[in-house]
C-alpha cells in the first residue's frame, strides 16, 4: 500500500520546506510526495529539490488555481491512497499514514478492495493551530453532517479510485473539495472510514477564510447542497442549525471556551 502526500504551491516560502519535513517524518509505510507548483519565483521549490529525496517528486506548471493545480498532481500521483496537505499545515504526528494504513487493510479486509463502484474515504479529525485544540469530527457521515461539518481536505485520504470518474471541478473556486466530497459519498458510493486520532495540524487563515472569499463560500455550499440533498434533507438540515444554535457554537468553538467546546464535542460523538 503506497501513500500520495499532495501539496500545491506557489511563492509559499518556508511554509512549503516545513510541510514537506513534516511529510517526511511519516514512518511504517511507503509514501512520495508530490509538489505541484505554479511556477513559483521565490526559490521554495528549489529549497526542497536541494534534499534530494527520491520520494520527492516536483512538476513545475501554470494552473488557473489551487483546485487545478491538484487536478494536476492528480495525474501524477501514484499512490493507492492519496491525501492533500496545504503549505503551512502539518501532520499531526509521525505515525498518521501507518493508522490510515491499519485502517486501510481493516476495510479491505472486511469489505473487499476499493474499486470504482466502491472507493474508500478515510478520514479523522484536525488539530488547530489557531485555537490550540482538537477540533473532533463525526465518526460516521450523514446527510447533515455533509451539510454543516465534513472533515477538512487534509484530514482526508482518498484511494485513488475516488478520482478516477471525475476529479476536481475547478469552477467551484472555495468548495471544490466540499463538491467533490458529497459527490464521492452520496452519488459514487464511497465507503467512509473514521480514524480517531488528529490526521494534522491546521494551519487556518486560509484563502477559502478570508472576508472576501467568505460570501462565495455560502453561494457555493447553497448551490452544492442543492444538488445533492433533497428538499426534506436540506429543511431538516437547516431547521437543526436554528435549533442548535448553530451560531453560538461556531462563536465557542473558535473562542476563549474552545476546548471545553470541543472536549465535550468529542463525547457527544463518542455516545452517538
Amino acid at each position: 500500500m503506497k501513500f500520495s502526500v499532495i501539496v500545491v504551491s506557489l511563492n509559499a516560502g518556508d511554509k512549503l520546506y516545513d510541510t514537506v519535513q513534516s511529510a517526511l517524518s511519516q514512518e511504517g509505510v511507503e509514501f512520495e510526495i508530490v509538489i505541484k507548483d505554479g511556477l513559483s519565483s521565490d526559490g521554495s521549490v528549489d529549497r526542497v529539490r536541494a534534499l534530494g529525496d527520491e520520494r520527492i517528486r516536483i512538476f513545475e506548471m501554470n494552473d488557473t488555481g489551487i483546485y487545478d493545480g491538484m487536478n494536476q498532481a492528480i495525474t501524477h500521483a501514484e499512490g493507492d491512497f492519496l491525501i492533500f496537505m496545504n503549505c503551512g499545515d502539518h501532520f499531526y504526528d509521525e505515525k498518521v499514514l501507518a493508522r490510515f494504513a491499519d485502517a486501510a487493510a481493516k476495510e479491505i479486509a472486511e469489505g473487499g478492495e476499493p474499486d470504482e463502484k466502491s472507493p474508500v474515504i478515510l478520514y479523522g479529525c484536525r488539530y488547530s493551530s489557531l485555537t490550540k485544540n482538537i477540533e473532533y469530527i463525526s465518526p460516521k457521515i450523514t446527510p447533515l453532517v455533509c451539510y454543516r461539518n465534513i472533515p477538512c481536505h487534509q484530514a482526508i485520504c482518498y484511494s485513488r479510485y475516488c478520482f478516477t470518474k471525475r476529479l476536481y471541478k475547478p469552477e467551484y473556486r472555495i468548495r471544490a473539495d466540499y463538491e467533490h466530497f458529497l459527490w464521492s459519498v452520496l452519488k459514487a458510493g464511497a465507503r467512509t472510514v473514521y480514524v480517531e486520532e488528529p490526521v494534522c495540524r491546521y494551519e487556518g487563515g486560509g484563502y477559502s477564510e478570508s472576508p472576501k472569499n467568505i460570501k462565495r463560500s455560502a453561494q457555493e455550499h447553497k448551490e452544492i447542497t442543492g444538488m445533492y440533498l433533497t428538499k426534506w434533507e436540506l429543511f431538516y438540515c437547516r431547521l437543526y442549525m436554528i435549533v442548535t444554535l448553530q451560531p453560538l457554537r461556531k462563536s465557542l468553538s473558535s473562542g476563549p471556551l474552545s476546548g471545553a467546546y470541543n472536549k465535550l464535542v468529542k463525547k457527544i460523538y463518542k455516545r452517538a
